[in-house]
């Protein structure tokens, strides 16, 4: 019985002191991405920003807590080169790890994931079919760099300004569409106009009715 009562004593003292586990939820994170740097929230980084986050949270637990493999769909999308690089390289170095060492399996666009990979596939879709064929690494270079390519002549494309011939036509149909408003700015004042006569006639016929028909009594 003393024991029961002594151990409730200490469940009232720690449920006294502070809030219990379970009232918590979630995890919130903060992060500086320089040694001296601002610290920031998570609600305040940009998409890539997050994305290097998640990645440091999974590799920090892959360390302490390594899975057999790990398979990432496009990782490095939201990245800029110099952050791609270092997620390859750290990729490259927990495979090649003594400890932990483990498999990582990446679908990507980019070229920094394929100069660290020791085998790559290309998947080709034929007739509503799915192939999956082994590439060399030059092989697969070429492939995404001819995609960046077709990307780069795209964006061109979209931003690239009007030719010469588009702007002479466009500067020859301004003066028309002009006129063509003149014209219908002319024909609204005759309008107005017509109809500000017919209201003064009206008004005039008005004003002379009761003269005739007090002359017509006398």
């Amino acid at each position: 019985d003393d024991d029961d009562e002594d151990e409730d004593t200490q469940t009232s003292k720690s449920s006294s002191s502070g809030p219990r586990v379970q009232e918590f939820e979630g995890v919130q994170v903060r992060v500086s991405f320089t040694p001296a740097g601002e610290v920031y929230l998570m609600s305040q980084l940009s998409g890539g920003q997050k994305a290097l986050v998640a990645l440091s949270m999974i590799f920090a637990i892959q360390r302490c807590d390594p899975a057999p493999f790990y398979l990432f769909d496009e990782l490095d999308q939201a990245l800029d080169s110099t952050y791609r690089a270092a997620v390859a390289a750290m990729i490259q170095r927990q495979a090649n790890a003594e400890t932990s060492r483990t498999q990582f399996i990446t679908t990507t666009f980019r070229p920094e994931l394929v100069n660290v990979a020791s085998k790559c596939y290309g998947i080709s879709l034929q007739n509503k079919n799915s192939n999956i064929h082994a590439l060399s690494k030059g092989d697969a270079l070429s492939f995404v760099a001819d995609l960046m390519n077709e990307e780069e002549a795209v964006g061109q494309n979209s931003a690239a300004p009007l030719p010469r011939s588009s702007q002479k036509r466009q500067q020859a149909e301004q003066p028309e569409d002009e006129e063509e408003e003149h014209e219908s700015d002319g024909q609204a004042e005759e309008e107005d106009d017509q109809e500000e006569e017919e209201e003064d006639e009206e008004e005039d016929e008005e004003l002379l009715a009761p003269k005739t028909k007090r002359k017509g009594r006398r």
